[in-house]
């Protein structure tokens, strides 16, 4: 203003108006105010810009961070279904470099066997406009090993309806699938030994059967004699029909294979259980030049139980050690109470041992490694030990000998007594 002023009175020389001076210099301070205004205005939105570009630049970073980082492969094609974008999963997925994959198409890299079955499925996709789809298939990796993919595909459509590309996700399922193969196999198996433990229980209640009548006419005329016998005949044909009884309680608990039977559970004293087997099968161990030697840590430790159920186990534990020391040696027998209230009880040989897939093998139906060996004894006695509720864990070194330990849970020691009367004097 100052500016025009000098011009128009001084250089020009004319004369001082104030009207067209104060129109003139509203209409400059407008113009000034205008221009600096948009000035400003224009300086805003350009670092508005500058901070979206950045942000949107961040953005960018991080998506691309997050999609090179993450363990499944992301992958974009267009409507040919070549790749246009790959995060670096696939490298490790596939053993294939980004390079050598971007711009190829992707069923390049499905087996032969099932590219069929993945078009199809994608053909039908389309045809019906469906915009996601799922499926299992397996691919080669460069190094010829052959694995399992699921992919997650999202197919994008054109305003015409016409497919314009898909993105989606892979994941390796390579261990999952073996896991349902190896359940597969496992049920396979548990199918058939369901079936063989279904004619073994046939073939043990015929056993039974046969077995009872001879013994029920042998037991008779045991019975006969005894009237007519001398004291210590007697006393020889008492141990005779205790163990003609034995042999009547194990036929039945042959049985246990045919069919679940009822127990009686009852408080007992396992140290005279164990006793009273070792004293059993002492005159048998002897022949084979074997000493059964036993170690209680107390005269009573008591656990609920079958006695003639466990008998039966203790018994085909202590027969098995036998058969495995051809040349002798010693079995021991322990019973302890151990930590949280568990009666540990050890069998310990110093047989010939078992090698580590045996061992994985023992008690499977008619597995046995005698040649006369029916497979069935040890089944039977596991049993048994899962009816009560009993761990049983085995240790065994070829050459060594073999370790059993079986672990009930301990019962009280006592019966709580009687309040006894009280008399008054």
């Amino acid at each position: 203003m100052i500016v025009w002023d000098f011009i128009y009175h001084f250089v020009l020389d004319y004369s001082f108006t104030w009207q067209v001076d104060l129109l003139f210099s509203a209409l400059i301070l407008f113009m000034g105010y205008y221009t600096g205004k948009n000035y400003d205005d224009s300086n805003e939105a350009v670092k508005a810009l500058s901070k979206s570009e950045e942000q949107v630049k961040n953005l960018n970073e991080e998506l691309q961070l997050v999609l090179q980082n993450i363990s499944e492969v992301v992958f974009h094609t267009d409507s040919k279904g070549e790749f246009q974008f790959l995060n670096h999963s696939w490298e490790e997925f596939t053993g294939y470099k980004l390079k050598e994959s971007l711009h190829k198409n992707a069923l390049h890299f499905i087996s032969l066997h099932e590219r069929h079955e993945f078009l199809r499925v994608l053909r039908r996709s389309i045809s019906q406009r469906i915009e996601k789809a799922k499926m299992d298939f397996s691919f080669q990796m460069r190094n010829g090993q052959f694995r399992w993919g699921e992919v997650n595909i999202k197919l994008n459509y054109d305003e015409n309806g016409k497919l314009a590309g898909t993105v989606g996700t892979i994941s390796d399922i390579t261990e999952r699938v073996h896991n349902e193969e190896e359940l597969l196999e496992m049920n396979e198996t548990l199918a058939i030994e369901s079936q063989k433990l279904s004619v073994a229980g046939q073939l043990a209640a015929g056993i039974a059967h046969e077995v009872r009548n001879p013994l029920t006419s042998i037991n008779g005329f045991l019975q006969l004699l005894r009237d007519d016998a001398d004291e210590k005949t007697k006393e020889y044909l008492e141990i005779v029909f205790s163990e003609i009884k034995r042999i009547e309680l194990v036929l039945s608990e042959l049985l246990i294979l045919a069919k679940p039977q009822s127990v009686t559970y009852k408080r007992i004293n396992i140290v005279e259980t164990l006793d009273h087997v070792a004293k059993l099968l002492n005159t048998n161990a002897i022949l084979y030049n074997i000493e059964i030697q036993t170690s209680f840590e107390q005269e009573e430790l008591y656990i609920r139980g079958d006695e003639n159920q466990l008998k039966q186990v203790f018994i085909n534990l202590v027969k098995n050690a036998i058969e495995a020391m051809p040349h002798g040696g010693n079995i021991l027998i322990k019973a302890e109470l151990t930590d949280f209230n568990k009666v540990e009880l050890i069998f310990k040989d110093e047989g010939v041992g078992m090698e580590k897939h045996i061992l994985d093998k023992l008690g499977e139906p008619f597995f046995t490694t005698k040649t006369k060996g029916t497979g069935l004894g040890f089944t039977i006695c596991l049993r048994i030990l899962r009816d009560h509720s009993a761990d049983i864990n085995v240790q065994s070194e070829q050459g060594e000998g073999t370790t059993f330990s079986i672990k009930f849970d301990a019962a009280q020691q006592q019966e709580r007594k009687k309040r006894e009367p009280l008399y008054s004097l």
